[in-house]
């Protein structure tokens, strides 16, 4: 695959230090790919990030964009060439959203037209009504609402490369996981080029398609996709990083998508308790699932409910559902059920309709599958070796 991105060489030593921070780092980025740096603190890995779009200047080496030397052209046409989102959003605080969304297309010279299209498009993208989110300042959204700003923000002008440093880090972590989900969801249809920085190793799993894991001075330690980083660690530095709950983290990179889904028992809202009973009894299950005329899960509903419901009233008894959608990941779904009624996690497709349900046992069945692939030193799969 051809790389959007080379760093040659890149050296970077700040006045005064007498060590780099960035030391002769060369390294291919792909086209359309989410590439994670991840390391200790300290080791080097936003310094890298700021060279690539110059916001840092580098001491020595040089970065290649399409093939092109841009490491000498104007730094502020080739930022304008690349996304850009950091931890702490750096929305201007006494402009709308629209303005804020709309400030790069407008260096741009576009037309007035073309950027409301692009900033209406772009709130829709990342979950935010045009109509409602438009007008607001950033003194009126939540910290992943502005989070979601940001994004639409470094998108504004289409760039194929986006550099992200920590973006997701500073919000609470349900909000955190749903906005990863949806960037991942957005990516998926983009392609864009993404350098991304995170010190979480989880979400380098979760979200990159390589990982380059860094020691000091931003010296690779190892460059490869998730799975191979887990299954085949390059050294001790690299597992240590990783962590020994290696199995767990793995669950990360399979989705609900990847599995065989569970049947369970469903019924419709106007189905009658003995519909239900019968339901109950044949299939030995504890509850059946309620749908409505869409599909859409509802309820649970158990056999000592019945007692409680008029027939045809079904949707007013029993337990609400949880769901997930089939692109979430298996980490997620497995933290889903371990809190769920049942001990199951009812899928749906993108219109909400039910799918399945997904239980512990097709965790485990994961688990082994990723295990029983992975391969020795010379590259032969080797069964049940312990992650």
């Amino acid at each position: 695959m051809m790389a959007k991105i080379r760093l040659e060489e890149l050296t970077k030593v700040f006045p005064g230090q007498r060590e780099p921070a960035v030391d002769s780092l060369t390294m291919d980025i792909p086209e359309g790919e989410i590439v994670i740096l991840v390391g200790p603190s300290g080791c080097g890995k936003t310094t890298t990030m700021k060279l690539i779009n110059r916001l840092i200047e580098p001491t020595s080496g040089r970065i290649f964009l399409d093939g092109e030397d841009v490491t000498r052209v104007n730094a502020d046409q080739l930022r304008r060439r690349i996304g850009y989102v950091i931890q702490q959003i750096g929305l201007f605080p006494h402009m709308t959203i629209f303005d804020n969304i709309a400030t790069v297309p407008r260096l741009l010279g576009w037309d007035k037209g073309r950027i409301v299209q692009r900033v209406d498009e772009l709130l829709l993208a990342v979950g935010m009504s045009p109509e409602d989110y438009r007008r607001r300042y950033p003194r009126e959204l939540s910290g992943g609402q502005r989070q979601r700003v940001g994004v639409a923000r470094a998108m504004s002008a289409d760039p194929d490369v986006m550099l992200m440093d920590e973006p997701f880090g500073a919000i609470d972590p349900i909000t955190r996981d749903r906005l990863q989900n949806e960037f991942l969801r957005l990516q998926s249809e983009l392609k864009k080029t993404i350098v991304f920085v995170t010190h979480d190793i989880d979400e380098a799993i979760k979200m990159g398609d390589r990982i380059a894991i860094l020691r000091d001075h931003s010296q690779i330690a190892q460059y490869d996709t998730p799975e191979r980083i887990l299954v085949d660690p390059a050294d001790d530095f690299v597992a240590d990083f990783i962590g020994r709950d290696a199995s767990l983290k793995r669950l990360n990179l399979s989705r609900v998508r990847d599995v065989q889904l569970l049947d369970w028992p469903s019924v419709q809202e106007g189905a009658g308790r003995d519909e239900v009973r019968k339901l109950l009894e044949i299939s030995g299950k504890a509850a059946v699932v309620v749908l409505d005329g869409q599909r859409r899960p509802k309820r649970w509903l158990e056999m000592i409910g019945l007692s409680q419901v008029a027939d045809g009233r079904l949707a007013e008894a029993g337990v609400p559902v949880e769901t997930i959608g089939a692109n979430v990941t298996l980490n997620h779904a497995l933290n889903e059920m371990l809190g769920a009624y049942q001990s199951l996690a009812v899928v749906i497709d993108d219109d909400g309709a039910y799918q399945g349900v997904i239980d512990i046992a097709v965790i485990n069945r994961a688990i082994r599958q990723m295990r029983g692939d992975r391969p020795d030193a010379s590259g032969a799969a080797v069964a049940g070796r312990p992650g």
